[in-house]
């Protein structure tokens, strides 16, 4: 019996490894979307935020059914607790994906993003896609020092935001304040992501140790 319930535990930790790998399909997806003006990519970050949505939903009922069934303790419950905590996460992160992919297909097939926050953007991209990398990793190995490093990594994301609002709140943003507002919810929803795959860590640090580490 115990090896049964080691076994459950153990798949239901590389399964929320393999849907952060979704979630990072469904972010480089909706950003390239976003920048290429490509409306194919839109729809695959769409498919992908739904498909989240669908495997999340299956993995939360899964957990409450251990739960129920083997009334786990100590390091067992917190495994359990904080992987209904991660697939929550997981969820919004994938929907947050699916609201950059939304904004790139209400748009087209005009670019959103102007030619001097492109970069910016495209940064903001790529941090989300490797935290969501890295958040799948820590949740396979629970690698203390790889989670920490992960929290850590996040500030890039931060300093990316404030990079973006004051571009757009300078006396030289030439496109309106409707382009202000759609670059600064963009940004948000990228501060966001990457915000998520911060909390996936911090529960995987407590896991493994029993204390959950200080907010960055």
């Amino acid at each position: 019996m115990r090896d049964q319930f080691v076994e459950q535990l153990d798949r239901m930790r590389y399964d929320l490894a393999e849907l952060c790998s979704v979630t990072e399909a469904a972010i480089d997806r909706a950003t390239h979307a976003l920048l290429d003006t490509d409306l194919a990519a839109a729809d695959r970050a769409a498919d992908l935020s739904a498909d989240i949505d669908i495997r999340a939903r299956e993995l939360d009922h899964r957990a409450l059914t251990i739960i129920a069934r083997q009334a786990p303790v100590a390091q067992d419950l917190r495994a359990l607790i904080a992987g209904m905590h991660n697939i929550a996460d997981l969820r919004r992160m994938g929907t947050l994906a699916g609201h950059v992919a939304e904004v790139a297909r209400l748009h087209y097939p005009e670019p959103v993003v102007p030619y001097e926050v492109r970069g910016i953007i495209a940064d903001m991209g790529t941090a989300a896609t490797a935290q969501a990398a890295a958040a799948g990793e820590v949740l396979r190995t629970r690698d203390y020092v790889r989670a920490l490093e992960l929290i850590e990594a996040d500030g890039r994301t931060d300093e990316l935001l404030r990079t973006l609002f004051a571009a757009t709140k300078s006396e030289d943003w030439l496109y309106g304040a409707a382009s202000a507002v759609n670059v600064t919810l963009l940004g948000r929803f990228y501060e966001r992501f990457c915000d998520h795959t911060v909390e996936i860590s911090r529960r995987v640090i407590f896991v493994v140790t029993g204390e959950l580490p200080d907010e960055p």
